[in-house]
């Protein structure tokens, strides 16, 4: 591995575990009924199950990107939830609040594209079979 390897995946660790200890904490204020989060999802016109259902992926989610293991997964249930957070502010016309979401984002992104060799462990290596597979055609 070459030092801008080794930099880049120091700084996708970091990236990862800063972004899904905030992103837990904001699943936190979810589930605790933080009356700003409630007002919100109020004004969008979403149930409140729904406010406790994304922060319990929230939750789940941060806790997943922290964890080298299971950050893959963890970067694409929060990155879900970001795409969900994008249309609802894109939708209400709340142009300033996409910027954050869109930023969020681009970092899962880039902690997802890093630790792409753990998404082909966690699935098995079935990556390389059906890329020779689909090469073969």
């Amino acid at each position: 591995m070459t030092n801008t390897s080794t930099s880049e995946g120091r700084a996708a660790r970091i990236v990862a575990s800063v972004l899904g200890t905030i992103l837990a904490a904001g699943g936190a204020s979810k589930l605790l009924g933080e009356p700003h989060q409630v007002a919100h999802f109020a004004a969008w016109g979403l149930p409140h199950w729904f406010l406790l259902l994304v922060g319990t992926f929230e939750i789940i989610g941060g806790a997943l990107l922290v964890v080298p293991q299971t950050t893959p997964l963890g970067s694409l249930i929060l990155g879900t939830i970001m795409v969900g957070a994008l249309w609802t502010h894109v939708s209400h016309a709340e142009w300033p609040d996409t910027l954050p979401v869109l930023v969020v984002l681009a970092m899962l992104t880039f902690v997802f594209r890093r630790s792409q060799a753990r998404v082909i462990r966690l699935l098995g290596g079935v990556g390389a079979p059906l890329a020779a597979q689909a090469g073969s055609r």
